[in-house]
C-alpha cells in the first residue's frame, strides 16, 4: 500500500492550513517533521483532522516536533478526566463530573489574546485537540501579527518602533482586562515587550499587542497610550487577518503563539466543548 501523500491546504488568506497525509498515530519520522515546521513557518496555524481521538502521548510527541512543553501547574483542586493526564494537561471544558466543571475557561466569548504575553518568555504555540465540540459556536478565531505589522499605515509604525508595552494578568475570568493604575500595580504577572517583534525563524516583524492583556505603552502619558493602543487592536482585528476555525470533532489544531493572536465565539452553555490543551515553549530564550 502506498504511504499517504502530504498535502498543505490553505484554510484563508490570511494564515492557517490543513496539513493531510501526517500520522499522529504513528511515531514521526524527520521528514514529517520538516514538513511540519515548514508548513508552519509558512502558515503560522495547521489543522490537522482525525477521525477518532488521538491520546494525550501523540499530542505531546506531535507538540515536541516544535518545542519543549510547557509546564502547567495542576490545581489541587481539579478533577481530569481518567486517561493519562501529565503535569502539564490543560483542558478548556465546560464539562462537569460529580457537579464540577473539571476544565479552564469554560464557556462564554474570549476578546483576542496571547497567551502568556504577560510572561517573561510567553509560550511560542498552543496546541488543542477537540474531543467534544457544541453543534454551534465555540469557533476559535486566529489573526496574523506579521500582516497586521506590514499594512500598519507609515506614521504608526514610526510612532510605535522601539515602545515597550506593559501586559498584565489579573483579571477575573476572561473578559476585557482592565486598565485602571490600580489594577496594574495589583496585576499578579506583569511584563513588558516590544511593540514591534521580529519572528526568529522568517525574520519576518509583528505586531505584538492584543486587546484583553496589553494595558498600557511604557513612556506615554495615560490618554495617548490608550488612544494608540485601541488604533492597534482594531487594525490588528481587520477581517481581511482572520482565520475562524470551526471546529469537527477530533481535531488537532497548533498556532504560533508569538505572531498570532486569538479569540472564542460564544456557544450554548447547555452543550459541551472539551477540548486538550498543551502550550510549546522555546528550547532557549528566542
Amino acid at each position: 500500500m502506498l504511504a499517504n501523500k502530504r498535502e498543505v491546504i490553505r484554510l484563508s488568506p490570511a494564515l492557517g492550513a490543513e496539513v493531510r497525509g501526517v500520522d499522529l498515530t504513528q511515531p514521526l519520522q524527520d521528514s514529517d517533521r520538516d514538513f511540519l515546521l515548514k508548513a508552519w513557518s509558512e502558515h503560522f496555524v495547521l489543522v490537522l483532522r482525525n477521525d477518532k481521538s488521538i491520546s494525550a502521548d501523540a499530542q505531546i510527541n506531535f507538540c515536541r516536533t516544535f518545542g519543549e512543553i510547557g509546564v502547567r501547574a495542576r490545581p489541587a483542586e481539579a478533577r481530569l478526566e481518567p486517561e493519562h493526564a501529565p503535569q502539564n494537561v490543560m483542558y478548556v471544558s465546560n464539562k462537569r463530573e460529580g457537579g464540577r466543571i473539571i476544565g479552564s475557561l469554560p464557556d462564554g466569548e474570549m476578546e483576542f489574546h496571547i497567551d502568556q504575553s504577560y510572561l517573561e518568555r510567553p509560550a511560542i504555540g498552543g496546541c488543542l485537540h477537540a474531543l467534544e465540540i457544541p453543534k454551534v459556536g465555540g469557533d476559535t478565531l486566529f489573526g496574523n501579527l506579521c500582516l497586521a505589522w506590514e499594512t500598519l499605515p507609515l506614521e504608526l509604525q514610526r510612532a510605535i518602533d522601539g515602545l515597550n508595552a506593559l501586559n498584565i494578568f489579573n483579571h477575573s475570568g476572561y473578559g476585557t482586562q482592565s486598565r485602571t493604575a490600580n489594577d496594574m500595580k495589583s496585576a499578579s504577572h506583569r511584563w513588558a515587550h516590544p511593540i514591534v517583534r521580529e519572528h526568529p525563524t522568517s525574520g519576518r516583524r509583528f505586531l505584538y499587542v492584543n486587546r484583553l492583556m496589553t494595558a498600557s505603552i511604557e513612556g506615554l502619558p495615560e490618554s495617548e497610550s490608550d488612544d494608540l493602543l485601541f488604533r492597534l487592536f482594531d487594525h490588528q482585528e481587520k477581517p481581511e487577518f482572520i482565520y475562524t476555525h470551526k471546529w469537527h470533532r477530533y481535531d488537532l489544531l497548533l498556532w504560533d503563539n508569538r505572531c498570532c493572536i486569538h479569540a472564542r465565539t460564544d456557544f450554548d452553555k447547555s452543550e459541551t466543548r472539551h477540548l486538550r490543551r498543551f502550550s510549546i515553549r522555546a528550547a532557549s530564550p528566542d
